[in-house]
C-alpha cells in the first residue's frame, strides 16, 4: 500500500460535499409533505412568516404557528434566505391513483376494443409509508469515515493532557517519522491492556482554545495521527502496524483506545425542533478567514443534546444603520454565511465541517441549530 504521510488538511480532501443542503441564493422548491401533517419550506429573499402563512397555508394568521414550530427563530421579524421551516397544518398530499378493478355495472360508454383486451389491472397498491414521504435526500456523510477519524477534537485540558494508555518507543527501522504499513512498538503505562486486532488511534495534544467571546479555556485540541492495528502483545509490551496515517507520526506520540460514533448516514435531518445557539470558537488550525472545507469547533456538544449529523447556520450580526430623515436606528437582519455539519462531539464542544459557505466565517460567528438528527 502507498504510505500516507499527508497533513490533517490534505486527508480532509476526503471530504464528499454532497450534503442536500442548498446556498440561501437558491430558490427553495415548493413545500415538501412529511409526517405528520407538516411541510417544510426554505426561506426565499424577502419572504416574511405572514407571507409565507399566506401563500403556502392561506391564511396569513398562522404566521405565529410556524413561529411556534421553528424554535429556533428568536424574532419572527427576522428569517432568512435558506432556513428550513416546519409548516404545521398541512396534510400530505394523496398518493397518485391507482387503477382498480371496473364495477359490475355496464359503462355508460362502450370499451374501447384495446380495454376490452386489456388484462385486468392489478390490485391497489398500499399507501406509502411516512418514510416514502420524505424529501428525496441521500442522507451522504460530511466526510467519509478515515477523514471522520483523523479530525480533531477539543477536549477538557487534563482530559487532553492525561489521555492516552501509553506512548511509541521505537519503530522496527529505527525511523524518526512513521506513516502508513510502518510497524511499531507501544509501551504501556495504563491499566488497559489492549488485545491482537484491537485498533489504537495515535493522539497528539495540540494548543489551547481561548473563546473569542468569554475570554476562558475550552481546552487544547487533541489531534489524530493514524490507527494501529495490534498485532501481537507480551506484558507491558504491543507490537503493532500503522494501519492508516493521518500525519506523521513520531516516538513519544501518546496511543489511546480507537472510538468514534458513527455517522448517521441512514438518517435525515430534519428542522430542529428546539433552539440551540452558540459560537464558533476556533477552527482546527487557527484559521481566520474559514470557508469550505475547514473544520471548525463549536461551544455546544453532547450537553446540549448535539449529535452527529446535527446542521448549525452560521450568522454574522449587522450593525444597524441610521435613517438619515429621522435619525433613527434601523435594525438589520444579520449576513447567513453558511452551514457546518457535526462530525464528532464531547460533552461541552464539537467538531464540524463547514459544509455551505455564501461568505468567509471567523471565530466568534454565532452558530443556530437548524437541522437535528430525530432519534
Amino acid at each position: 500500500m502507498r504510505r500516507t504521510g499527508s497533513g490533517h488538511l490534505g486527508c480532509l480532501g476526503l471530504i464528499v460535499l454532497c450534503l442536500p443542503l442548498a446556498l440561501a441564493a437558491v430558490e427553495a422548491p415548493p413545500p415538501a409533505p412529511v409526517p405528520g401533517g407538516e411541510s417544510t419550506y426554505v426561506v426565499k429573499k424577502g419572504d416574511t412568516l405572514s407571507g409565507i402563512a399566506k401563500d403556502v397555508l392561506k391564511d396569513p394568521s398562522l404566521w405565529r404557528r410556524i413561529w411556534e414550530q421553528n424554535p429556533f427563530i428568536t424574532d419572527p421579524n427576522r428569517i432568512f434566505p435558506g432556513d428550513t421551516l416546519a409548516l404545521p397544518g398541512m396534510q400530505p398530499a394523496p398518493p397518485p391513483p391507482v387503477a382498480v378493478a371496473p364495477k359490475a355495472e355496464p359503462p355508460k360508454e362502450a370499451p374501447k376494443e384495446e380495454e376490452a383486451k386489456a388484462a385486468p389491472p392489478a390490485p391497489p397498491a398500499p399507501a406509502p409509508s411516512p418514510a416514502a414521504e420524505l424529501p428525496a435526500v441521500s442522507p451522504v456523510p460530511p466526510a467519509s469515515q478515515r477523514a471522520i477519524a483523523c479530525s480533531p477534537v477539543l477536549m477538557e485540558e487534563t482530559a487532553a493532557i492525561t489521555a492516552g494508555i501509553g506512548s511509541i518507543v521505537k519503530s522496527e527501522e529505527d525511523r524518526l517519522l512513521l506513516s502508513q504499513e510502518d510497524r511499531v512498538v507501544v509501551g504501556l503505562d495504563g491499566a488497559k491492556i489492549p488485545k491482537v486486532g484491537d485498533t489504537l488511534a495515535v493522539i497528539r495534544v495540540g494548543s489551547r482554545v481561548i473563546h473569542p467571546r468569554t475570554r476562558k479555556s475550552l481546552g487544547r485540541i487533541l489531534f489524530t495521527l493514524g490507527l494501529l492495528e495490534v498485532t501481537d502483545v507480551r506484558d507491558r509490551t504491543v507490537r503493532t502496524r500503522v494501519s492508516y496515517g493521518c500525519e506523521p507520526i513520531s516516538l513519544g506520540d501518546r496511543v489511546v483506545p480507537f472510538t468514534l460514533a458513527p455517522f448517521p448516514e441512514d438518517k435525515i435531518a430534519r428542522p430542529a425542533a428546539r433552539q440551540v445557539e452558540g459560537t464558533i470558537a476556533d477552527s482546527a488550525r487557527h484559521v481566520q478567514h474559514i470557508a469550505i472545507p475547514h473544520l471548525v469547533f463549536l461551544d455546544v456538544g453532547v450537553s446540549q443534546g448535539i449529535g452527529p449529523g446535527d446542521v448549525f447556520a452560521i450568522y454574522r450580526p449587522s450593525p444597524p444603520a441610521v435613517n438619515p430623515a429621522t435619525g433613527m436606528e434601523i435594525p438589520i437582519a444579520p449576513d447567513r454565511l453558511g452551514e457546518a455539519v457535526v462530525i464528532r462531539v464531547t460533552e461541552r464542544t464539537a467538531t464540524a465541517v463547514i459544509s455551505v459557505s455564501s461568505k468567509e466565517s471567523r471565530p466568534g460567528d454565532r452558530v443556530v441549530l437548524s437541522q437535528q438528527i430525530q432519534p
